[in-house]
């Protein structure tokens, strides 16, 4: 059984339930906080790991933006749903999204790229990049240890938690740079040992300018 497929056949329903109250605290919304110090205005958002949508809601509700949430929970989408009506939620996991090309100019990994399976992080890369308009912003909040390596995942055999730096998903690709990086231990405890080390990173796709012509090699000038 796959990783994607345990979380779809229940255990995303349990981990909503052990992280509900996380979900509501507000402190912990770096995605926002960075976006407002460089000036982000996102009209369009996805949330890919979005739980109830809750931390997608107030965001919206902070720039005035549509938002959209997939989360492989059920119970997450059917509680946000009622909570947050506004929203656009669906059940769904990330190597495969539902959404046409360019839709979005804010696409956010809520925390959810350590549970994905290996091999289907080149399928995830290129269906975010796909529904990310040029010019838009990526955002990834995940683990973010000095080196790659897994831990088995306490609530489940045969699963594991990935814990690598997500950015080289796409800072290989000359569209997409750097533009703000927080790290922070995980779940607000001042710990940056590696195992606790977490970030949230935004990155901007310009492909209309990541192609330059070539260079006259032979000018003088």
């Amino acid at each position: 059984m796959t990783q994607r497929s345990s979380f779809l056949a229940g255990e995303g329903d349990a981990w909503f339930s052990r992280n509900l109250p996380a979900g509501e605290d507000a402190s912990h919304d770096h995605v926002a906080s960075i976006l407002t110090d460089i000036g982000g205005r996102p009209r369009s958002v996805l949330e890919i790991g979005c739980s109830n949508g809750s931390k997608l809601a107030r965001l919206c509700a902070a720039f005035g933006c549509a938002g959209t949430g997939i989360d492989p929970s059920v119970r997450a989408i059917e509680d946000g749903r009622a909570r947050h009506p506004k929203l656009r939620l669906a059940v769904g996991t990330a190597e495969s999204l539902p959404f046409p090309d360019g839709e979005f100019d804010l696409v956010i990994f809520g925390f959810c790229l350590y549970l994905c399976d290996r091999q289907d992080l080149f399928r995830i890369a290129a269906e975010a990049d796909r529904c990310l308009s040029d010019g838009g912003m990526l955002a990834i909040t995940d683990f973010m240890p000095p080196t790659q390596y897994r831990n088995p995942y306490c609530h489940m055999d045969g699963v594991y938690s990935y814990k690598f730096d997500c950015r080289r998903m796409f800072l290989w690709n000359p569209a997409y740079f750097e533009r703000a990086l927080q790290v922070y231990g995980h779940g607000g405890t001042s710990s940056l040992a590696p195992d606790h080390r977490t970030s949230t990173v935004i990155l901007q796709k310009d492909l209309a300018n990541a192609w330059p012509a070539c260079p006259d090699w032979n000018s003088n000038a």
